[in-house]
């Protein structure tokens, strides 16, 4: 009786974890799609696609979807399709469920070519699902939870926004004076 008892409890206790562990792949393979998603209409420049998969407080501050569109189109037509290098996500550092969504941390690396000089960054993306984590939306936290609290005040403090790393170095080394 005993190890009946024993095997019951030990598969539930299986079934539950393993419920659990699904739950947080599917959900990061969405953050994951989204953010690909993101990252893909930046590339191309479909200011109409990045728009969807912006935060929409943050669309929304700048007057709506096509304001925020002609916005970012102004931005970033001053930086030639060339000089970027990649824009890609990186890691899932962290997804926790609040009372009705889900908030993430995604990383996001960039390297841009321009001006004589190669950028290379690494910034923090905070994604947020309305839905039950089908469908993400991000902003950039600047590496600062004051700043990401403007866009959205609601930000769950145990969200650990890393710093945004950056280095910069010319593209050629300067020639040695004989």
């Amino acid at each position: 009786m005993i190890k009946r008892l024993s095997l019951a409890i030990g598969l539930s206790l299986i079934f539950y974890c393993s419920q659990a562990q699904f739950d947080t792949s599917f959900i990061k393979n969405n953050i994951r799609h989204c953010a690909d998603s993101l990252a893909y209409a930046f590339k191309a420049k479909d200011w109409r696609i990045f728009t969807r998969y912006t935060y929409p407080a943050l669309v929304g501050s700048l007057g709506g979807s096509g304001e925020f569109s002609t916005y970012i189109s102004n931005i970033f037509s001053q930086i030639p399709d060339t000089a970027w290098k990649k824009y890609e996500a990186g890691k899932i550092l962290q997804v926790i469920k609040t009372g009705g969504d889900y908030q993430a941390i995604i990383e996001l690396k960039t390297i841009i070519e321009w001006q004589g000089n190669r950028i290379t960054s690494t910034s923090h993306l905070i994604g947020e699902s309305w839905d039950g984590g089908m469908f993400w939306t991000f902003f950039d936290s600047q590496g600062d939870v004051r700043a990401a609290k403007l866009i959205k005040p609601d930000l769950n403090e145990e969200l650990i926004i890393p710093a945004r790393e950056e280095t910069k170095e010319p593209l050629s080394k300067p020639a040695k004076n004989r």
